[in-house]
């Protein structure tokens, strides 16, 4: 995606420097629409090893939305535009995307990437949103760092593999078998294995956290609401007739379901 205002200074209209020309920026800052000069940098950097690709957007307080299992960044992608206001960053999980593949995946390491992420881009307080596998990063965020994020919203999670309902649980289970070792088949074999979040585990939250829910998810409502039963500042919010992501892939009603809770006790920036 590539937003670019019509009377931006720079040659061809376009910013260049992939979109942080410091003329172009100047120029919109004082115009007050900064955000239609600039357009998302695709960017990478170690972590420790494995090469993790990212989109980064904006000026202000650090907004990074992490996918779910077999999704990318660009899942994220008119979250660039519709979040004025913060410097918002859409990274590839390893083994998702343009990010390096790997061996075995497990939600530790595509944690501690996110963290990784988070000390390169030297970012203070950053909010995190998670879908699915990103929120279940999320949680493990904040279990083991709780003092790193400003606010986390994580949307659609499961705590254990038994937090998937019974159906989709069986179709996870067949679609390995089928899949592995092929395209899939480490992805799937992720969502078997993990992850394993006790309530012990989840007293150790204490940043805000907003949990996001879809009345027809395909995981176990009780396990949101054993992160507001043990977390020591959460809340959760049912949005009706929608289904594990479908407020999700729509961005636009994300932003609209979010903007209401950015702000909601979150650590100062």
């Amino acid at each position: 995606m590539e937003v670019t205002s019509l009377n931006c200074p720079c040659p061809k209209r376009e910013c260049v420097n992939n979109g942080n020309c410091e003329a172009c920026r100047d120029k919109h800052r004082v115009a007050g629409n900064l955000s239609y000069c600039l357009r998302p940098k695709s960017l990478s950097f170690d972590s420790s090893g494995v090469g993790i690709h990212y989109f980064k957007s904006g000026e202000g307080q650090p907004l990074i939305f992490v996918h779910g299992n077999m999704g990318s960044g660009a899942f994220f992608k008119d979250c660039h535009k519709l979040f004025e206001g913060y410097t918002v960053y859409t990274p590839d999980s390893r083994s998702h995307g343009k990010s390096d593949k790997v061996k075995r995946l497990s939600y530790d390491d595509m944690a501690d990437d996110i963290v990784r992420l988070i000390e390169y881009e030297k970012m203070e307080k950053a909010i995190l949103f998670g879908f699915s596998d990103g929120g279940i990063i999320a949680l493990l965020i904040a279990i083991k760092h709780p003092d790193l994020l400003g606010k986390i919203f994580p949307a659609g999670i499961n705590l254990t593999p038994k937090g998937i309902n019974g159906f989709w649980r069986f179709v996870t289970r067949l679609t390995f078998c089928f899949t592995f070792p092929f395209k899939f088949g480490d992805k799937m074999r992720l969502m078997m294995s993990g992850p394993n979040i006790t309530a012990d585990d989840l007293k150790k939250i204490a940043v805000p956290t907003t949990l996001l829910y879809g009345e027809k998810d395909i995981v176990k409502l009780a396990d949101s609401q054993a992160v507001v039963d043990n977390a020591q500042n959460a809340k959760l919010v049912i949005i009706p007739k929608e289904n594990h992501g479908s407020y999700i892939a729509d961005n636009e009603k994300l932003y609209n379901i979010m903007r209401e809770y950015l702000n909601e006790g979150v650590a100062s920036y």
